[in-house]
């Protein structure tokens, strides 16, 4: 018969209860597999509440932890058996993590997450570091499934992300970054700087081609001449081109991957602007004895390549739109002013996209065909995030209800 041991005060323990020499009591178990655990608390009742949530995880088959199990530990174990992914998405699944998760929250052991931890994580990137809420879905995503996988291996009992961001959209739905399209008189000046002779002409045409496509950056990038039908005057997308960093760590690399969505497959009208554009980068090419010797899955021909004859990406693009937005913004100063400007803006890819659908929508195009033009599956996708009227616009807008009551009223 096991010995009946009492705490100080003559409390009755139970079985594998200890109280220590330092006054703080002990909950010793062993699990299915035959391991040895143990929990600590300062008092008596703290020790039976812990070990009622351990009787729960028995019961419920819940494995027991290692006590040195982190979130990034189960991070390693996701990548491991993610599959059915492309590798790029992949890595767009393992960057957020990467950069916002693992060098603190990932350090967090698995026994001690908790609803509102995770809520509190998220809360910390949005007030401490600045981040919009579109960046903490991102988070949200990749971190859901890490623990996912913990939960599907019985070591949690449920998935703590699940309704964290819920609990912040609504409170912080004003920190979702818009990117503001450039106004007609910041295009025109644009334009005007890209046709001047010199070194930033040469880009002109891929520039022109997103201006008025609407096409994304990838989907430029990775256009091909195959692509390009000058007697019908349409331009195929087909595919987009995506430059990454990979999961391995050795290294960037190319991949061309199908259209973003169904509707992303498409044919675009070839203005005579646009046309007179890819004419030119013919002339570049012919002129400077370039040629295409990439190939990326497969493929090659890509329309837009540098002097060397390398396909261009995203990031080159960005690269050389942030050195000439300054150069524009420099002139400007000195010169007090151009066009009524006293600055320019950091002009960057994805703002050539949200121009054309502020132009189309300026010009009173149907919302429809623009929406079918830049691969969207809805309107409201075109309406509420990739157009942004002017001032001008709204002033000539509003001009229309003076013109609609003087006309009334004679």
């Amino acid at each position: 018969m096991p010995k009946i041991r009492y705490a100080k005060g003559r409390i009755k323990l139970k079985r594998g209860e200890y109280q220590r020499p330092n006054g703080t009591f002990e909950y010793k178990w062993t699990d299915r597999i035959g391991a040895r655990h143990s929990v600590y608390a300062k008092t008596l009742i703290e020790l039976r509440m812990k070990e009622e949530f351990i009787l729960k995880d028995i019961l419920d088959g819940i494995k027991c932890l290692n006590q040195n199990v982190t979130v990034n530990s189960y991070f390693e174990v996701w990548k491991r058996v993610k599959s059915g992914v492309r590798e790029t998405t992949l890595v767009s699944y393992i960057r957020p993590y990467k950069r916002y998760v693992e060098p603190d929250f990932g350090n967090t052991k698995l026994k001690e997450l908790s609803y509102s931890k995770v809520v509190m994580f998220y809360k910390g990137l949005i007030e401490k570091n600045g981040l919009g809420i579109s960046t903490i879905t991102k988070v949200n995503v990749v971190l859901s499934m890490v623990l996912d996988v913990a939960v599907k291996d019985g070591v949690l009992r449920n998935n703590p992300c699940s309704g964290a961001l819920k609990e912040l959209s609504r409170k912080y739905a004003d920190t979702v970054k818009t990117v503001k399209a450039l106004t007609a008189t910041e295009q025109k000046l644009f334009e005007e700087y890209l046709n001047r002779p010199g070194p930033n002409h040469r880009l002109c045409p891929i520039i022109t081609l997103m201006l008025y496509t609407g096409m994304r950056v990838g989907e430029a990038c990775g256009l091909r001449w195959e692509d390009v039908d000058f007697d019908k005057e349409v331009i195929h997308v087909s595919h987009t081109l995506l430059f990454y960093d990979k999961p391995t760590g050795d290294g960037s690399a190319y991949a061309l991957n199908p259209p973003k969505t169904k509707n992303s497959d498409r044919l675009i009208p070839m203005s005579p602007k646009v046309k007179e554009a890819l004419n030119l980068e013919k002339q570049f090419q012919d002129q400077l004895g370039i040629k295409c010797s990439f190939v990326i899955d497969g493929f090659s021909d890509f329309v837009f390549v540098d002097a060397k004859g390398q396909v261009l990406h995203h990031k080159k693009l960005n690269h050389q739109l942030a050195k000439i937005s300054k150069e524009i913004d420099n002139e400007v100063k000195k010169q007090n002013g151009i066009y009524g400007l006293t600055s320019f803006p950091h002009v960057h890819n994805h703002m050539l996209r949200h121009t054309f659908a502020t132009r189309m929508r300026e010009a009173g195009a149907d919302v429809k065909a623009t929406a079918d033009i830049m691969g969207h599956n809805e309107v409201d996708i075109t309406l509420n995030t990739y157009t942004d009227s002017s001032q001008e616009f709204k002033r000539r807008e509003i001009a229309l209800l003076d013109h609609k009551n003087t006309t009334d009223t004679e």
